[in-house]
């Protein structure tokens, strides 16, 4: 087999159009495409990078053919070596192997940019809950109101500085790799398919079980209202990195919802999908929405840090609002599953 052949055998045995092939080397589609049809040869990094995604030998891959592992090498060697090789050793005819490798570096990526978003959020509830101890007493000082805003902002600026960063190599890693080959072998999407489901099912539970324990600190124990906020938010701060981590976790998992901006197939399927998408969009924008009113009405009628008994300052709603409507797009990641190809 040529040099071309034995590209277009790689492509086929991946499902892989030439574009995608392209950008997984870094080169245009009509580079491929005069690569297959022997108007252009690659430069030998492009020859390597081939070699590295499809598992394959330099020699087979320009010398030999690559569904023989080892027909390159033989076909550089002498006559009468060869003959005495095949005398010795019995070549089975090996397929490629049919899992793709992780060239791009996806699943560290996805691993890191699910711990950052769940840490992020999780760390700006722990701010309202520390700042909800110091400033949910019935007659605040200003000190204690200096240190409940003081713990908020921190927890927002620690909050932040894991989201930001997450986001923006996000952004960078799409413009890198905007097209990424689907690696994961079953038996990986099933591990992690079933680790998503239990921290969905403890980070479910353990906001049933906040709110169980607020209960009862209020009707049995009789809890102050600032260790019920205090408790309240370092409970939620729990259940929703457990929450962001499995829906985010487990929307990254699906490499078609990552190629679909350069995928050519566009049928109702995506249609369904996109509308959906475009109301749960809708969702959080009411939630935010709610918020707002909530918060514009604490304000102008002076009650501006209650809120139905508890110590909370108006500005901490669209807080709260924001973190929820993450951890519903969250939600929504796990059971909104994109069309399979």
């Amino acid at each position: 087999m040529s040099f071309r052949t034995n590209v277009q055998y790689l492509r086929s045995q991946r499902n892989m159009t030439q574009e995608q092939l392209a950008m997984l080397v870094g080169v245009s589609r009509q580079a491929v495409s005069k690569w297959e049809s022997d108007k252009a040869y690659p430069e030998m990094d492009k020859l390597l990078a081939i070699c590295d995604l499809f598992g394959c030998t330099l020699d087979d891959l320009v010398l030999g053919d690559v569904r023989h592992p080892g027909s390159g090498q033989r076909a550089s060697k002498p006559d009468h070596q060869d003959a005495a090789q095949a005398t010795s050793t019995t070549h089975a005819t090996v397929p490629v192997q049919s899992a793709m490798e992780d060239v791009t570096g996806y699943a560290s990526f996805s691993n890191a940019y699910s711990l950052r978003m769940a840490f992020g959020i999780a760390l700006i509830m722990l701010g309202l809950a520390f700042g909800g101890l110091f400033a949910g007493v019935s007659q605040p000082t200003d000190a204690q109101n200096g240190l409940a805003f003081l713990a908020l902002m921190i927890g927002i600026v620690l909050g932040l500085a894991f989201l930001i960063p997450a986001v923006s190599a996000r952004r960078d890693f799409r413009r890198r790799h905007p097209y990424v080959a689907d690696f994961y072998t079953d038996e990986e999407r099933s591990r992690v398919y079933r680790q998503t489901t239990w921290e969905l099912v403890c980070g479910l539970a353990v906001v049933l079980l906040d709110v169980g324990i607020n209960s009862a600190g209020f009707l049995v124990w009789g809890w102050p209202h600032q260790v019920r906020g205090f408790v309240f938010f370092l409970l939620l701060a729990l259940g929703i990195f457990l929450l962001v981590h499995a829906g985010t976790s487990h929307r990254m998992m699906n490499l078609r919802a990552y190629n679909r901006q350069i995928d050519s197939v566009d049928d109702g399927r995506w249609d369904t999908y996109r509308y959906e998408h475009r109301i749960s969009n809708a969702i959080s924008g009411v939630i935010m929405g709610l918020c707002t009113l909530v918060a514009l009405t604490m304000l102008f009628s002076g009650n501006y840090d209650n809120l139905f008994g508890w110590r909370i300052p108006f500005w901490a709603i669209w807080i709260i609002g924001g973190v929820f409507c993450g951890v519903l797009q969250s939600l929504i990641g796990i059971f909104r599953k994109p069309p399979r190809a």
